[in-house]
């Protein structure tokens, strides 16, 4: 089968090497290589890696990725609230490393096509997707579409023009600092700093032997959003949570503020369907987490293995979306409701019997 894939993420690099090891014909467009290489860090729970390993994907470079032990509460003096052991297995890791071995596990793929960015699909009558149209003008035709676009899809826009994505009550600075002295302190543990009014976070995550990746959640409501610049992000951080406890000062001083994000997740029930006829959604396209869950990565993951497997137990592609479909949004469905729940633990006031680890266990 001729498949073509949009996006050159975790989603859209996990089906292609899924649906390759099966005989199709996977082409991947990407609309940027800066995007391709963009992002910063993120757990991987432990299926997630045992998904990983299921693809071949388990090379990841000699300084990559770090297990996590614990998950510790603090408060923003850095006094521990709780401290609660991680799954077995957890790691973190790079977003930049785990993009590079997912693309060295694609094997004897054609290469990604970059500034490919899909503009529009083309419909016959019967509601098939005819061509993909591209950005560049070129037009794409393929005998199976799978959208792994992220939360702003475009594939999914066109089947479900009317589907509401608010942005999440919580958004996200996330920036990454090199910083050996943190690394040591952190001990292979997830710390998260809170502030006592509530809605308010400072994260910190190493992600390999040399970095951190410190993230700040805030309520929107209670802290508007600055305005996305480094200098703007900077001063911004710094006013909430420059005199917090050690190590917060020293990470937010060491940070690049170029290469600083401001992140707006969004907050949506899931489409009813994961595809529609030839056409079939992966990952954040189909359906984006809330940040508390970390479950993008293992989601995206498992869309690839559930989808490989449905068009290899029945010769009808649509019935193999239909199934795919149904199973990945029974398992979705709680991640979603977990998710709304982490969300309004994190906006209550701190309190220790709230301190629960911030992951969609």
């Amino acid at each position: 089968m001729k498949i073509a894939i949009f996006g050159a993420g975790l989603a859209g690099l996990a089906c292609a090497i899924s649906l390759h090891s099966e005989g199709h014909d996977c082409q991947i467009y990407e609309r940027s290589r800066q995007a391709h290489d963009a992002g910063m860090g993120f757990i991987l729970l432990p299926e997630a890696v045992s998904g990983l390993a299921s693809l071949g994907v388990s090379r990841y470079g000699e300084r990559s990725g770090v297990p996590l032990a614990h998950y510790v509460c603090r408060n923003s003096s850095g006094e521990i609230l709780e401290q609660q052991r991680l799954p077995a297995g957890t790691r973190s890791f790079r977003r930049r490393d785990l993009i590079a071995a997912m693309t060295a596990s694609l094997n004897h793929c054609p290469p990604i096509v970059f500034h490919s960015e899909l503009d529009h699909l083309e419909f016959d009558s019967q509601g098939n997707v005819r061509a993909a149209c591209l950005s560049s003008g070129h037009k794409v035709e393929a005998d199976l579409y799978v959208a792994a676009d992220g939360s702003s899809s475009r594939a999914r826009s066109a089947i479900y023009p009317n589907w509401s994505a608010p942005c999440a009550p919580v958004a996200e600075v996330v920036g990454m600092v090199r910083c050996a002295d943190a690394i040591q302190w952190s001990q292979g543990d997830f710390n998260k700093f809170h502030a006592e009014i509530g809605g308010l976070a400072l994260g910190v995550l190493p992600v390999d032997r040399d970095h951190i990746v410190w993230f700040l959640q805030f309520d929107v409501q209670k802290f508007h959003l600055p305005p996305d610049t480094p200098e703007a992000l900077l001063s911004f951080v710094e006013k909430l949570t420059g005199d917090w406890a050690h190590p917060v000062p020293h990470l937010l001083h060491h940070t690049d503020y170029s290469r600083v994000h401001l992140w707006r997740p969004v907050d949506a029930d899931l489409v009813p369907d994961f595809y529609r006829s030839n056409l079939v959604l992966v990952g954040d396209a189909a359906h984006p987490m809330l940040p508390f869950t970390s479950r993008g990565v293992s989601s995206a993951i498992a869309d690839a293995i559930v989808l490989t497997e449905a068009l290899c137990s029945t010769p009808d592609p649509r019935k193999a979306l239909a199934q795919y479909s149904a199973q990945r949004r029974r398992e979705c469905a709680p991640y979603i409701r977990k998710g709304r729940d982490l969300t309004r633990n994190f906006l209550a006031p701190l309190c220790r019997e709230s301190a629960v680890v911030p992951l969609a266990i």
